[in-house]
């Protein structure tokens, strides 16, 4: 027996219907009648449970009735497995009465399945030589000698036609698409013929929105016209002007009806974000105490785009206020130049620091995705470690790369982040003292089991003379709820002959922690934290903490509140509470 499939049959639920066919179950009455399947495997029992419905019938079922429930229900168990690919089933169904009420039962020997024998994909005109469908027709989803699945058919067919429409084969057409079934001898043939017809090209880009000029707007685009059409292109362009900050909807409209000369016309329609941000929130650290947020956010000074940005901080450890001009360049989305002055003031247990800065950087985000970031600053820093008091002037040069990437920004399972940083200053160049610093930070995340692995590690190292000649900013500490938990915010470091930490030249800090997912919204984790900064390498004592925690993926972002244990044992335990991103 031989069946030509050229129309679509019945497929495989997918699982979102299946839970809402489970979900309208259990919102019956607790008398409706009920289902059991038995025999085959689990992902054919669940696909002929989502197939069969007798979600409206009556436990007062008349015998008239059964004759047509039972005939609607082998009918539909067969198409159940058919979409599977069995096509010869042996199928009992039975009625069993309880407490007034019936459950149907399905026992099923499912057979074997029809199995993919030869797969014709065939591709002519203009995209015959196009890389993207040589691949797909030299390497299809479909293997021989795979069992049938109807849905994987349909799935290649339906990526044949989106892919040409995203790569600009707007007058393509399948001339041949079916599916040949001969069920005695279970074998299935799949006929795909696409008729692609000429590549078309991008056309002239053209902007609605009245809040940046023409000429940066335009520098947004990153093709030219006449290149080949690539849907990946104009999705760039969406995924730019969204993450510009300008605009708060963004849709583009490729309009091949209005092609000429095989050239189509880009439309793009952009909604301006409201011109004013403000801030103004509360939040509380063990490093740093509670902290109040106020800020102020032009997003649009001009047609220019330039944009700045105020913003004042308060909080028992540190404190102080800042602003920042940002200014795009060449290409708006992927490079700018950020002109910014600060005052912050922050006293810890181990120093008090008063610092003014004034800084000037010049961001680009490279081709291979990672961002790059030249920068000179000058600080002017009043400081106190220990029975040390100073003043330091540093012009300080530096150079940063830094990339992330993560499925999911709120709580991946699968993600890293990488920066690095070297900067210096040099006492013939308007500077106090001279020093040459890098520092490397890095953090993975990792499923396992049902959990994820977080590792991060942080290095630092200087070139300088004494420790005693920098700032308080420039030397490193360790400890709190970002480095060494169980241990104060920067209580581990060098001590001087009375035991106060006044901070290292190099620095290197691990976690690993294991996080556990218990509710929709909560994890407990389980870490080990180990680090010191530190002066000499022969000289490096790793403190250790080990600990639990709790997590809260809040509405504002992950709240962290931790238990950790020092190795030291200067104190039973230490409670860390942080917010913040984990990536």
């Amino acid at each position: 027996m031989l069946l030509s499939l050229a129309k679509k049959r019945s497929l495989p639920r997918k699982p979102a219907l299946l839970v809402s066919c489970l979900l309208v179950a259990s919102l019956a009455r607790a008398d409706s009648p009920g289902v059991r399947v038995e025999g085959g495997s689990s992902e054919l029992r669940d696909n002929v449970l989502a197939h069969l419905n007798i979600d409206f019938e009556s436990c007062e079922i008349p015998a008239w009735r059964e004759a047509t429930v039972m005939r609607k229900a082998r009918q539909d168990t067969r198409r159940a497995l058919q979409a599977m690919g069995h096509y010869q089933p042996r199928l009992e169904l039975s009625m069993e009465w309880d407490n007034d009420c019936w459950t149907l039962v399905v026992d099923m020997e499912p057979g074997e399945p029809v199995r993919f024998r030869d797969i014709h994909v065939r591709i002519s005109g203009e995209a015959a030589t196009d890389p993207v469908f040589r691949e797909l027709v030299e390497d299809p989803p479909l293997q021989t000698g795979e069992p049938l699945r109807h849905d994987r058919y349909e799935q290649l067919r339906r990526r044949l036609v989106r892919q040409a429409d995203e790569r600009g084969y707007f007058d393509s057409r399948l001339t041949e698409h079916r599916l040949e079934i001969d069920v005695l001898a279970g074998t299935a043939d799949v006929h795909l013929h696409l008729e692609s017809g000429p590549r078309y090209r991008f056309g002239p880009v053209s902007f609605e929105q009245d809040v940046l000029s023409e000429e940066l707007i335009q520098r947004f685009v990153r093709f030219e016209t006449g290149e080949k059409y690539d849907h990946r292109r104009v999705l760039g362009l969406r995924q730019a002007l969204s993450g510009s900050n300008y605009f708060s909807d963004v849709r583009i409209q490729a309009r091949h009806e209005e092609a000429e000369e095989l050239r189509v016309p880009i439309r793009v329609t952009a909604t301006p974000r409201l011109k004013h941000s403000f801030l103004a929130g509360v939040g509380f650290a063990t490093d740093i105490g509670p902290r109040l947020r106020l800020g102020y956010e032009n997003r649009r000074l001009n047609r220019h785009g330039h944009r700045y940005r105020a913003e004042m901080e308060a909080s028992p450890v540190r404190s102080g206020i800042g602003f920042n001009y940002e200014i795009p360049l060449a290409d708006p989305a992927r490079e700018r130049v950020n002109l910014s002055a600060d005052f912050r003031r922050e006293e810890t247990d181990t120093s008090l620091s008063k610092r003014y800065r004034l800084g000037a950087a010049h961001m680009r985000e490279l081709d291979s995705g990672w961002i790059l970031t030249r920068s000179l600053e000058f600080e002017r820093e009043f400081f106190t470690v220990s029975e040390q008091r100073d003043r330091t002037d540093l012009v300080m040069p530096g150079v940063e790369l830094n990339r992330s990437r993560s499925d999911d920004p709120v709580y991946p399972r699968r993600g890293w982040r990488l920066s690095g940083k070297v900067r210096g200053a040099h006492d013939e160049f308007a500077s106090s003292v001279r020093f040459g610093q890098f520092r490397g930070q890095g953090k993975v995340i990792l499923p396992l089991l049902a959990g994820r692995v977080l590792t991060r590690v942080d290095f630092g190292t200087t070139s300088a003379k004494e420790v005693v000649e920098l700032p308080s900013s420039v030397r490193f500490f360790a400890g709190g709820d970002h480095s060494v938990r169980g241990y104060g915010y920067q209580r581990l470091g060098p001590e001087d002959e009375d035991g106060n930490v006044i901070g290292g030249r190099h620095l290197l800090v691990g976690s690993l922690e294991y996080d556990y997912p218990i509710l929709r919204q909560w994890s407990l984790a389980a870490f080990v934290d180990g680090g010191n900064a530190f002066d000499d390498y022969d000289e490096y004592e790793p403190a250790w903490g080990v600990g639990v925690g709790v997590r809260w993926r809040s509405p504002i972002g992950p709240i962290r509140l931790d238990v950790a244990r020092p190795d030291d044992r200067r104190d039973d335990f230490r409670i860390h509470v942080s917010m913040g991103m984990d990536l």
